[in-house]
């Protein structure tokens, strides 16, 4: 914990700084409350203008009074003793030449050591730094000048928390502990020392509540243990509910306890326009009142707060759900009804672990058909999709009905789609549509195998499957609303990106709950790809930012996926690899098919390769290869076509990319095979993609794929004009990334035709773009000098990253005499004698060192 940086204080430093240097005011008093880091600030101050050259002492006040104890380490014994006027002037005139003076815990100076401090104020050029607690407005330093010290921010709190576990923390890590903290620097570092954390994709979470018994802050602990036994069970009922209705609080606690938590400043009023709420006024109370509970006191509690709850009716939602859970922890029975109801609201919010403990309750109070139906669904997501499996070809036996033996087979496809058993996903649907007659059943259906399709990457045929629907049920707004997840994402992907949009909106008109979160997640897809990156990226922010308090944390695992997917394709490789990695640490993989983790790792890999870390992009793709399971089609491929290029070069990239963006044409997604087929222009072989780049765009409605066409025409033809215009378009739609490396190419080309002044504009805007793309290193941003042709600058590169003639010619399929060739070709062209010199003539950054190094 010593080792924690200082973060938020540079400005107080600097001040420091200068008043020790004797560059300040006569005095200086730090002010704050304890826990807020006057001592370690002081000490920091204090190491740098010692190394500046200035001499700093330190004197600790501390209660008992003892004339001048503060300074006594200071000063020679003869001073102390005898007339104070006179020790007072000796005191200063001793000091006086030894440095600057730092006194901690001025509030506790003695009389005596006061007025020496005062003297050396006012009557010396001694520099004096008081760190006082409190706003130090009281004592005789009142007039000097104060530097106050606030709380800790969200984003000082995330610094030390990354600091502190050496990685990435969870997004909503920093409010959580700043909310339990105050932005108390101590009392954060005893939060951090008592909670126990995991890392789960390079994420770093917490893996229980941050107390445990063993692990409370003394001062808290030593405050809930002096209360009244009927005081403290009553501070018990409130942390277990809160916050708690007024109304149900009265009906469990007396009056005279309530006052007495009153009188304890225990509790605090929750503005709320319909009921009078209650809390603890600090939630570290609740946290450390809830690590204590004993068990059998805590049954107690819950089994009172469920009756009390549904006396006053359980006029909210989320009160059923809060009966459900306090019954089945307490050991009572419950209505099954209602725990699958409780369940259902738990698995709509994604808390899949409270719902599974729900259903499961059910089941063990009725066995019916009804609540194992519910526990199939809810058995993936807790990693036991074999046990789904079996109980839902229970199901399929004991079925009352056709209908209700359809949706076991409904229920059963879902799950061999989520272990990846796409034959039998398909097949098991299909058998459901023979089984029932039921217009409704098949219906539903029907829309599953739209939302299947989708899953598995066969996009063309989720198009056509929606499209029957809607035509059969025109102006059905609860059809509309079942499909549109899957058609938006269906649409956007096969370019028909107008038409994905328009969806969306037409769908989310009136819908509320969790099927609009997905369908405008499913938008910020659509707006992405139809080069509104901007609009999208603002979406996935703003959805974040309201999530940030939520209590599920797959739905912000959904939202980081996408908004990290838009930010790399807008050209952030930082920003969307921090989104990456917690979406993939959050999400319930177990629960879901593999298209969201296809996804994700695809993407994860790509800004691990922009970024230098090439071992992490292996991992990344490694994983991903070993989970893509047969039948799926993963839609996203540009994370693949970035490390064949890193491990193999850019013709072996290129024949890559030729080949995938063939397989996505075929399964129905134009757009992501120009998204691909636009990676490989970008390494450098545009001139083998950009046919099949504007044959796409010609048929589509993205302006972003006709980006991609343009970019690709541009670079094939070498137009420097065409690359200027193909940057401010990039810029403008929000691809900063393209931006920078169109303006680089534009510049080398501007240079070798004789255009100095265009090279120079083209290379200022690159500057500019280039400061905005986070470290992104790709060859675009180093084109190839003029001179060279595209095999000499694939050929040069491999030689710059340290390989052999012979693994040059293996990588290409070329000869090594041709290698050879080559070479000379390119030693002569630059002028230099030998290879040691490419690294730093083709500008080579560490990105594209291949997996030697990370």
């Amino acid at each position: 914990m010593s080792s924690w940086p200082l973060v938020g204080r540079e400005r107080e430093l600097d001040r420091l700084v200068a008043a020790l240097a004797g560059r300040a005011g006569p005095g200086l008093v730090v002010t704050g409350p304890a826990g807020i880091g006057k001592s370690r600030l002081l000490a920091e101050a204090r190491s740098r203008a010692e190394a500046g050259g200035a001499g700093v002492n330190w004197a600790f006040a501390t209660p008992g009074g003892i004339p001048l104890l503060p300074f006594a380490h200071l000063l020679p014994p003869r001073v102390a003793g005898g007339e104070l006027t006179r020790t007072l002037a000796a005191a200063a005139a001793h000091l006086a030449g030894s440095g600057a003076l730092v006194i901690d815990d001025a509030h506790l100076l003695d009389p005596a050591s006061a007025a020496l401090a005062r003297h050396l104020v006012e009557g010396t050029a001694v520099p004096v730094v008081l760190a006082v607690r409190g706003e130090g407005t009281g004592g005789w330093w009142r007039d000097l000048d104060h530097l106050v010290l606030t709380g800790l921010t969200e984003g000082d709190t995330a610094e030390l928390l990354t600091t502190a576990l050496g990685g990435q923390v969870e997004s909503t890590l920093p409010a959580r502990l700043l909310r339990l903290s105050g932005g108390n620097p101590l009392l954060l570092r005893e939060l951090v020392a008592a909670a126990a954390f995991t890392e789960t994709d390079g994420v770093w979470r917490l893996t229980r509540p941050v107390f445990e018994t063993a692990d409370l802050p003394e001062t808290i602990a030593a405050r809930l243990d002096r209360l009244a036994p009927a005081v403290r069970a009553a501070a018990e009922l409130v942390a277990l509910a809160e916050p708690v209705g007024a109304e149900t609080l009265e009906r469990l606690i007396t009056p005279e306890v309530i006052a007495a938590l009153e009188a304890e400043r225990l509790l605090a009023a929750l503005p709320d326009r319909r009921r009078h709420l209650v809390a603890l006024v600090h939630p570290l109370y609740g946290e450390v009142l809830r690590a204590t509970l004993p068990p059998l006191r805590g049954r107690d509690h819950r089994r009172k707060l469920a009756d009390a709850v549904e006396a006053t009716g359980a006029r909210r939602r989320r009160d059923r759900v809060r009966i459900a859970v306090w019954r089945v922890e307490a050991g009572v029975a419950a209505d099954p009804a209602l725990l699958r109801e409780a369940a259902g609201e738990a698995s709509e919010a994604l808390d899949h672990q409270l719902a599974g403990r729900l259903l499961q309750a059910a089941v063990e109070a009725d066995g019916s058909f009804e609540s194992r139906l519910a526990l199939v669904a809810e058995l993936p997501y807790l990693g036991d999709s074999a046990r789904a499996l079996d109980l839902a070809r229970t199901l399929e036996s004991d079925a009352p009905d056709d209908a209700a033996r359809a949706r076991a087979l409904q229920a059963r496809a879902r799950v061999h789609l989520i272990r990846g058993q796409v034959a039998e996903a398909r097949d098991t649907l299909a058998s459901a549509a023979r089984t029932t007659a039921d217009p409704r059943v098949r219906l539903r259906l029907d829309i599953s195998r739209a939302s299947q399709a989708l899953a598995v990457g066969h996009v063309a045929e989720s198009l056509r499957l929606g499209a029957g629907i809607l035509a059969r049920h025109p102006g059905d707004r609860e059809v509309l609303g079942a499909l549109a997840v899957s058609q938006v994402r269906a649409l956007a992907c096969a370019g028909r990106t107008g038409d994905a949009v328009e969806l969306a909106h037409a769908a989310l008109d009136g819908m509320a709950g969790p099927r609009a979160e997905l369908t405008r997640m499913a938008l910020l897809q659509a707006l992405a790809l139809d080069g509104r990156i901007a609009q999208a990226i603002e979406l996935g922010r703003s959805a974040l930012e309201a999530e940030a308090t939520g209590t599920a944390a797959t739905w912000r695992a959904y939202w980081a996926h996408d908004l990290g997917q838009v930010l790399l394709l807008s050209g952030r490789p930082e920003s969307a690899r921090r989104w990456l990695r917690e979406a993939l640490a959050l999400m319930p993989i177990h629960g879901i098919p593999a298209n969201p983790q296809m996804w994700g790792l695809d993407a994860l890999s790509e800004a691990e390769t922009l970024l230098g870390d090439a071992e992490r992009a292996g991992q990344a793709m490694a994983r991903l290869r070993a989970a893509l399971p047969g039948g799926f089609a993963a839609p996203r491929r540009s994370g693949s076509v970035w490390i064949r290029y890193a491990e193999r070069g850019v013709t072996a990239a290129a024949y890559l990319a030729v080949r995938q963006g063939r397989e996505l044409e075929e399964v129905g997604a134009p757009l992501m095979a120009s998204w691909v087929l636009h990676e490989a222009a970008r390494l450098g072989a545009a001139a083998v993609v950009t046919d099949d780049l504007q044959r796409l765009a010609s048929a589509g409605q993205s302006a972003l794929q006709a980006l991609m066409a343009r970019n690709a025409a541009a670079l094939s033809r070498r137009d420097a004009v065409a690359l200027d215009a193909v940057c401010r378009e990039a810029a403008e739609t929000g691809c900063v990334l393209w931006a920078a490396e169109a303006a680089a190419t534009a510049s080398v080309i501007h240079r070798a035709e004789g255009r100095p002044g265009s090279a120079l504009a083209s290379s200022t805007r690159l500057k500019d773009l280039a400061a905005m793309c986070e470290g992104a290193s790709t060859p675009g941003l180093a084109p190839p000098p003029a001179a060279l042709t595209r095999r000499e600058h694939e050929v040069a590169g491999l030689a710059a990253r340290g390989l052999s003639d012979r693994e040059i010619a293996e990588r290409l399929q070329l000869s090594v005499r041709t290698v050879q060739s080559h070479l000379y070709r390119i030693y002569r062209k630059l002028n230099i004698e030998d290879r040691g010199r490419l690294p730093d003539l083709l500008a080579l950054r560490p990105g594209f060192t291949g997996h030697r190094s990370r």
